[in-house]
C-alpha cells in the first residue's frame, strides 16, 4: 500500500473550485481538464475500492463540461446548441448503465438524472453546485495493481513531471465578456480584463508572464501582455488585470474573424520538471468588420444584424465558407428592401406572391452583384423553387390578410428546406411579405430577419427568414 492522498486530492479541490465557487466562468475546456485530472488521481489508487469513486467523479465532470459548452453555446446564440446537451444525455446514460458503481457513484448518477428531463440552461449552475455538495469519502491508501509477471517496483515507471494548470476563467472587452466571436470597433482604444487561477507556483520563479500570440500582421494589432508577480499564501490563486488593446485596420466582409491566443510562461524557467497545462478560455476571436465605413445595406441595426449571422453560419461546419458567401451576397439587397418596405411604405395594399416576386426579382436583378445569376422558377424536388442565386434557394410567400411576426414565419420553412436538401445544400433564403392592413405601429426592421433551423432528423437545415412588412398605416392614423 502507498499513501496517496497528498497527490491526489488537489485535483479534487480544484475541480470542486471549479464547480462551486467559479459556476458561471469555469467553462467546459476547463471542466476536461479538471477531469483528466481526477481521473489520473484515480490510478494513484491503483486496485483500492477508492479509485471507483475518482473515476465516478471524473465522469461527472466530463458531462459537466459538456453542460458548460451548451450553457455558453446556448446564450451566445451559437447554431444547434443543443447538440452538447444531446452528448451531455449519451455520456450520461452510458455513465448510469455502469455495473459496479459505488454509494458515492450512486449518488453522483442519482443527481445527474436531470439531465434526461426537459432541462432548462439556468438550472446548470444549480446542478454543479449540488455535484460539489455530495460527500466523498476520503481514501489514503492506494494498493498497487500487479500484473501476472510480478509487481511493480519504483524503477519500473517513469515519475511523471509535476503539473502546474494557470486556467483562464474570463477575458472582459469594456466591461462584457468575451463573445465567442467578439465585434470590436476599429481604430479606438478598448479595455480588456483578464481573470486567471493558478493551482501552483513553481518555488524559483518571480512572475508570471501572459502574452498575445497571432499570426494576424503585427501592424493591424496591439494588444496588452500581463504580468503576476511571486504571490503569498497557499494556493490557488486567483489574479485580475486590465490592459488597453486595439484593432489598427478593419477587415473584409467575407474575411474570416481575427484570432489572437494568450499563452503563460513562468520568468525565470522552473528548474524542476514541471509541466504547465493552459485550461479554459485563452482565445478571442475578433470581427473588426466596419460597417460605418463600408455600410452593406444602408440600415445600420440590418447590417449589425447580418454580421450576427455570418458568425452563426460560419459555426456550422457542415455550411460551406462559399454557401454562406453567396447567401451574404444575396441577403445583403434583400435586407436592404426591407428597409425600404418600411421607410418608404413600398407594399401600401395587398399583393399575391406572383406580384411579389415580380417585383422581388427586378429589384435583385438590378444589383450588379446578381444580374444574369439570378434564376427563375426551377424544378427541384418535386416541386418549383421560386427564386435561385448559385444554388441558394429562395422561397417566397404573401400573406394579405393578417398580421405576421417573425416566429410565424416558421409554418413556411419546411417548404424552404425541402428545397435546399433537393439540391444538396445546408441553407436556402425564406422572403415573406405580409402586406395585410396594420392598425398598429410596424416592429423594428432588423427582427425581421432571423434563422430557423429545420431539423431534417439527421442534421439541421438553416432557413434565412425576411419578414416585410407592408400594408402600414399611416402614423397619424395611430394616434387617432
Amino acid at each position: 500500500m502507498n499513501v496517496v492522498l497528498a497527490q491526489a486530492y488537489p485535483s479534487r479541490i480544484a475541480a470542486i473550485e471549479a464547480i462551486a465557487v467559479y459556476p458561471d466562468t469555469a467553462g467546459g475546456d476547463e471542466l476536461r481538464a479538471r477531469a483528466e485530472a481526477v481521473s489520473s488521481a484515480a490510478q494513484l489508487f491503483g486496485s483500492a475500492a477508492a479509485a471507483r469513486d475518482w473515476q465516478a467523479f471524473g465522469i461527472t465532470l466530463e458531462i459537466l463540461g459538456l453542460l458548460a459548452d451548451w450553457s455558453q453555446a446556448v446564450h451566445s446564440a451559437v447554431i444547434d446548441a443543443d447538440r452538447f446537451l444531446r452528448a451531455g444525455r449519451l455520456r450520461y446514460r452510458s455513465f448510469a448503465a455502469a455495473a459496479d458503481h459505488s454509494a458515492y457513484g450512486l449518488a453522483l448518477v442519482a443527481t445527474l438524472a436531470t439531465i434526461n428531463d426537459d432541462l432548462d440552461v439556468s438550472v446548470v449552475p444549480a446542478l454543479r453546485g449540488a455535484i460539489a455538495q455530495l460527500e466523498m469519502p476520503i481514501a489514503i491508501f492506494g494498493i498497487e495493481k500487479r500484473d501476472r509477471f510480478g509487481p511493480f517496483t519504483a524503477e519500473d515507471v517513469a515519475a511523471k513531471p509535476e503539473e502546474i494548470a494557470v486556467a483562464f476563467l474570463e477575458f472582459m472587452i469594456d466591461g462584457k465578456p468575451a463573445d465567442t466571436v467578439h465585434s470590436l470597433s476599429t481604430g479606438q482604444v478598448h479595455d480588456l480584463d483578464l481573470t486567471i487561477r493558478v493551482s501552483r507556483w513553481p518555488e524559483d520563479a518571480e512572475r508570471l508572464v501572459i502574452e498575445p500570440v497571432s499570426i494576424e500582421p503585427p501592424s493591424t494589432w496591439d494588444f496588452p501582455p500581463f504580468e503576476f508577480l511571486k504571490p503569498d499564501g497557499p494556493p490557488p490563486y486567483v489574479f485580475q488585470r486590465q490592459g488597453r488593446m486595439a484593432l489598427h485596420a478593419s477587415q473584409g466582409f467575407n474575411a474570416r474573424p481575427l484570432e489572437f491566443r494568450y499563452a503563460a510562461e513562468f520568468q525565470p524557467q522552473p528548474k524542476r520538471d514541471e509541466s504547465i497545462v493552459l485550461a479554459g478560455q485563452r482565445t478571442l476571436r475578433l470581427d473588426g468588420t466596419d460597417t460605418s465605413r463600408h455600410p452593406l445595406t444602408g440600415y445600420g441595426e440590418l447590417d449589425a444584424k447580418i454580421i450576427q449571422l455570418r458568425e452563426r453560419l460560419r459555426l456550422e461546419p457542415q455550411v460551406s465558407e462559399t454557401d454562406v458567401r453567396d447567401l451574404l451576397r444575396l441577403l445583403t439587397p434583400v435586407a436592404n428592401l426591407m428597409g425600404q418596405a418600411v421607410q418608404d411604405k413600398r407594399y401600401p395594399k395587398p399583393i399575391n406572391e406572383a406580384m411579389f416576386q415580380t417585383d422581388l426579382q427586378a429589384f435583385l436583378r438590378s444589383n450588379a452583384a446578381i444580374g444574369s445569376e439570378l434564376d427563375v422558377q426551377g424544378e427541384v424536388a418535386g416541386g418549383k423553387v421560386d427564386l435561385s442565386f448559385r444554388g441558394i434557394k429562395i422561397e417566397l410567400k404573401s400573406e394579405q390578410s393578417k398580421r405576421l411576426l417573425p416566429d410565424d414565419c416558421k409554418k413556411f420553412a419546411e417548404q424552404a428546406a425541402s428545397y435546399a436538401v433537393g439540391v444538396g445544400r445546408r441553407i436556402a433564403l425564406l422572403c415573406v411579405l405580409d402586406c395585410s392592413p396594420k392598425t398598429i405601429a410596424p416592429f423594428p426592421v432588423a427582427d425581421g430577419l432571423t434563422v430557423i433551423p429545420v431539423e431534417s432528423g439527421t442534421s439541421p437545415v438553416y432557413i434565412i427568414s425576411c419578414l416585410f412588412q407592408g400594408g402600414l398605416a399611416r402614423p397619424s392614423d395611430l394616434s387617432r
